[in-house]
C-alpha cells in the first residue's frame, strides 16, 4: 500500500483518513482501491 490512506486501529474501532491533502483528498482508481483493501480487512 502507498499510504494514500492511513489507518489507526484502537480496540475495535478502526479510522481511515485520507491522505492525498495535494488534490484536496479527492478520490482516484488508487485512493479507491486502497481504501476498499482497508474497508474489506
Amino acid at each position: 500500500m502507498s499510504n494514500l490512506v492511513l489507518r489507526k486501529d484502537s480496540g475495535r474501532i478502526c479510522t481511515l483518513t485520507l491522505n492525498r491533502p495535494e488534490t484536496l483528498n479527492a478520490l482516484n482508481v488508487s485512493l479507491f482501491e486502497e481504501l476498499r483493501e482497508h474497508v474489506d480487512a
